[in-house]
Parts: C-alpha cells; structure tokens; sequence
C-alpha cells in the first residue's frame, strides 16, 4: 500500500480523495456552519456513498461525543447538501445493482449527469442511464442541476 506505480491503481483509487473530504466535511460540522451550502462531486462517482454513509452514520452513534456539534445523521446531513456526478458510472453486470445503488443515495434528488466526454472512458448517456425509470433519468439528466443552480445555468 502506498504511492500507484501503475494508472490502474491510481485511476482506481480516485475515489478515495472524495471519501475523505466528504467524511471530513461532515465530521467537522462545514454544513452546520453554512446551513446553505452545497457540495458537487465532479468525475467521483457514486457507487463509494452509501458504503461510507453507512459505516459513517453507524460510528457517529457510538462516538457522538467527538462530534457534538453535529445534531443529526451524518447520512441525513450528505443527503441535504452532498450532490454527486454519474462520471464515472457504475457498470454492472447485473443493472438492477445500478437502480438500487441510485435508491440508496437518492439519485432523484442527488444525481447530476455529466459525461467526461471526449475522454475514453466517457458514459455514453443513451447506454448508461438507460437502465433507470423515466422519472428518475429525467431529473438525473436536467432537473436536479436547475434546481440547484437555478437561474445561474440561464
């Protein structure tokens, strides 16, 4: 363990980095401090959340006491103010893991598209978010960016 020798170590890893600063934010109370304020995680996928909003919200019970200041679910808070990019998209070989990974992070309401193209690896938004219901694509593909940025998007 240590610094990637190789691009596949290091490309896969990437998602550490926004790990941390997301469990960072919230332990240190940036969203109780700027109740208004939103985060966007660009190009870090998704598919990471609900595993450390899980084990994040499951030790916040048992150490409450480093934490004071923070007066509800970590997993609440993330919800509220934590938005996300499908860059990269989770590819499955099963594509029900697809929709019930956006469940567990409310993608209806968290989920802005964006594709990294022309890179390699870019999601192709006709294949990658074919496998989710109308509504939630929809919102995914426009209606949850509008929201968030509201006329700043005109």
């Amino acid at each position: 363990m240590g610094t990637a020798t190789y691009y596949v170590e290091w490309h896969t890893a990437l998602t550490e980095v926004f790990q941390a600063n997301v469990i960072s934010m919230l332990c240190h109370g940036v969203f109780e401090r700027f109740p208004k304020l939103k985060l966007v995680i660009a190009e870090g996928g998704f598919a990471w959340l609900p595993d450390v909003l899980w084990r994040l919200d499951k030790n916040w019970k048992a150490l409450r006491a480093e934490v004071p200041w923070l007066t509800r679910l970590p997993s609440e808070t993330a919800m509220e103010h934590v938005r996300l990019t499908t860059q990269p998209f989770v590819e499955p070989e099963d594509s029900r893991h697809v929709l019930a990974l956006c469940e567990m992070i409310q993608a209806e309401r968290t989920l802005l598209f964006s594709s990294d193209y022309p890179h390699w690896d870019f999601d192709n938004p006709r294949r990658a978010l074919a496998v989710l219901p109308e509504p939630m694509r929809s919102r995914i593909l426009g209606q949850n960016a509008a929201e968030l940025y509201g006329t700043r998007l005109v």
